[in-house]
C-alpha cells in the first residue's frame, strides 16, 4: 500500500524507522497493557513530525463474557497539534470487525489474520508536525489486556499530502425511504461521511444488522462534491457500490472490495460486512464531500446501519460527534449470534473501581514476582467489619449460581461472602502464601439492570474469580 515493490530499493537517508509498541520494558514477558478499566486513556504513540505512520497492528483480550470488548475500546488519532481527533472509532469496527464480532479476513489496506483478533491496518498516515494515538474504553468493563505495534517513520518530506481521517456513524432504526416518491436529491439518504475541506475520499466499511424483509442491496449510491445539489455520482445499488451483484451468498474478501462477514440470525435477518476501498480510483474534492446510500426497503421495518469513512484531506476535522457511551453503542444481541453465555467468569481485578461505597479500599494485585499475565491479577479489599458491595455485571437478566475463588494468605482472620448482607458465607484462611483456593458457592442470586451485588467483609479480604453460571429452570 506504502509504496511498490519498485520503491523498496530507493534509499531515504534521511528517515529513520521506529516502532511504538507494549513491550514490557523490564525485559520480561508482561508485554500488553494490562487492567485498562472504563474510562481509561492511554497514549500509545506521541512524537514530533514530519513522518507517517506505516502500519499497525493490534491484538485485545476480553475477560470471560465480555462480548462487546472490540465496541467498546475507542481509538483516537491526532495531527498536528489538533485538539480534535481526526481518526475516533471503535477499534474492532476500524479493522473491520464489525458487530463486536471477529472473523478473519484480507483486503489491502486492512486486514484480519488467521487468529481472528490479529488486526493489522496499512493505510499511510503521513503527519507534518506531530502525530498521537490513543486507545480508550468506552464500555462499562474492564479490558483485561492490548497488545500493539505501530510502525512508523519520521523525516520524511510530507509536502502536499493530506492527513488521514475516519468517522464512525451508526443509525440503529434507519426505516426504508418511501420509494414512491423519486429522490434526486438525495433527500434523507444514509450518510457514510460528510466533511469541509479538500482531499479524496479513499473507502468505507458498511456493517448492517437487517430485519426479516428489509433487504439492504437496493438503494442507490449518491455522491455529493464541493456542495453539488444534485449527486456528482450516482449509482445503481448498493451492492454494486460494494462491487457485488445480484446480492450476497457468501462470505469472501478482495483487495478492494468484500463481504467478510454474512450471517443469518435465527429470526430471519442477517448480519452482513462490507468494504469498499476507492484506492486505483479515488475520489476528489476541493471544498467539501457528502457519500450517502439511500435505504430502499419497506418504510415499515428499520435495519441497523453503521459505517466507517476513510478519507484524507488537508486540515484536521474541526468537531465531531461524541460516540455513544457504554450500552448505548452496543451491537443488538441475538440468541442464535450473540448468545448470553451460560457462565461467565469475572476477574476480581475487574471490580476494582464497582465498590458501591466509595471510601471502600479496593485495589488490584499482582502475584507471581511482578508476572503481569492476566491470570496473576486479583482483587485485594480492606473492608473491615461492614460488610462492602461489589457490582458484578452478567450478560442477561436471570438467576446465577455465584460462586467466588478466594485468595488465601492473605486474609487476616476469617472473612465472609455473600450475595445479600444477611446471607454471608463465613470463609476461614488455611494458607499462609498467597494462593488461589478452590471456588466456594455463595448460592443463588438474581440480577438487577443487569448486575449482581457481591458482599464481602474481613479485614483484609482476596478475591481471584467470581463464577457466574446462568439458572435455565
Amino acid at each position: 500500500m506504502g509504496q511498490s515493490l519498485e520503491g523498496l530499493a530507493t534509499i531515504w537517508p534521511e528517515v529513520q524507522s521506529h516502532r511504538s509498541s507494549s513491550f514490557d520494558g523490564s525485559g520480561g514477558n508482561g508485554d500488553c497493557i494490562g487492567e485498562f478499566r472504563p474510562g481509561d486513556r492511554k497514549i500509545i504513540l506521541d512524537t514530533a513530525g514530519p513522518g507517517q505512520i506505516d502500519h499497525i497492528w493490534m491484538t485485545v483480550s476480553a475477560f470471560p463474557g465480555h462480548d462487546t470488548f472490540l465496541r467498546d475500546l475507542i481509538v483516537r488519532m491526532y495531527w498536528d497539534g489538533s485538539n480534535v481527533p481526526s481518526v475516533e472509532v471503535p477499534v474492532g469496527d476500524f479493522f473491520g470487525l464489525g458487530h463486536a464480532r471477529t472473523y478473519a479476513y484480507q483486503s489491502a489496506p486492512v486486514a484480519v489474520g488467521e487468529s481472528d483478533r490479529a488486526m493489522n491496518c496499512y493505510w499511510p498516515m503521513p503527519f507534518h508536525k506531530s502525530a498521537r494515538v490513543e486507545l480508550y474504553n468506552n464500555g462499562t468493563r474492564t479490558i483485561r489486556s492490548m497488545y500493539y505495534h505501530i510502525d512508523y517513520e519520521t523525516g520524511t518530506e510530507t509536502g502536499q499530502k493530506g492527513l488521514f481521517h475516519a468517522a464512525y456513524h451508526r443509525e440503529r432504526n434507519l426505516h426504508g425511504q418511501d420509494v414512491v416518491v423519486p429522490n434526486l436529491l438525495g433527500k434523507d439518504n444514509y450518510v457514510i461521511l460528510d466533511t469541509e475541506g479538500a482531499g479524496q475520499y479513499v473507502g468505507c466499511f458498511l456493517f448492517v444488522d437487517s430485519n426479516r424483509g428489509g433487504w439492504w442491496g437496493e438503494g442507490d449510491d449518491m455522491i455529493f462534491i464541493d456542495h453539488s445539489e444534485k449527486p456528482t455520482i450516482n449509482g445503481t445499488g448498493s451492492e454494486d457500490y460494494f462491487n457485488n451483484a445480484w446480492g450476497f451468498h457468501k462470505a469472501f474478501s478482495y483487495p478492494f472490495y468484500g463481504c467478510p462477514l454474512l450471517e443469518p440470525r435465527g429470526d430471519g435477518g442477517m448480519l452482513t460486512t462490507v468494504y469498499r476501498w476507492h484506492i486505483p480510483d479515488p475520489i476528489r474534492f476541493q471544498k467539501h464531500i457528502r457519500v450517502t446510500l439511500e435505504h430502499d426497503w419497506p418504510p415499515k421495518i428499520a435495519n441497523d446501519f453503521t459505517s466507517i469513512a476513510f478519507w484524507y484531506q488537508r486540515d484536521p476535522v474541526k468537531s465531531r460527534e461524541p460516540i455513544p457511551r457504554g450500552r448505548e453503542n452496543w451491537p443488538n444481541r441475538y440468541p442464535s449470534t450473540l448468545p448470553a453465555p451460560t457462565m461467565i467468569e469475572v476477574n476480581g481485578a475487574e471490580l476494582k473501581d464497582t465498590a458501591l461505597d466509595p471510601a471502600t479500599s479496593a485495589l488490584a494485585k499482582i502475584d507471581g514476582n511482578g508476572d503481569d499475565r492476566p491470570s496473576r491479577r486479583w482483587l485485594r479489599v480492606l473492608a473491615g467489619h461492614q460488610p462492602a458491595g461489589f457490582s458484578v455485571n452478567v450478560p442477561a437478566e436471570g438467576n446465577y449460581s455465584v460462586s467466588v475463588q478466594p485468595v488465601d494468605g492473605v486474609f487476616e482472620g476469617t472473612v465472609r461472602m455473600g450475595l445479600a448482607v444477611d446471607k454471608m458465607r463465613l470463609i476461614e484462611p488455611v494458607g499462609g502464601r498467597v494462593t488461589r483456593r478452590a471456588f466456594v458457592g455463595l448460592g443463588i442470586g438474581k440480577s438487577v439492570d443487569g448486575k449482581i451485588i457481591l458482599y464481602v467483609s474481613g479485614k483484609v479480604v482476596g478475591i481471584h474469580t467470581i463464577k457466574l453460571e446462568l439458572n435455565r429452570d
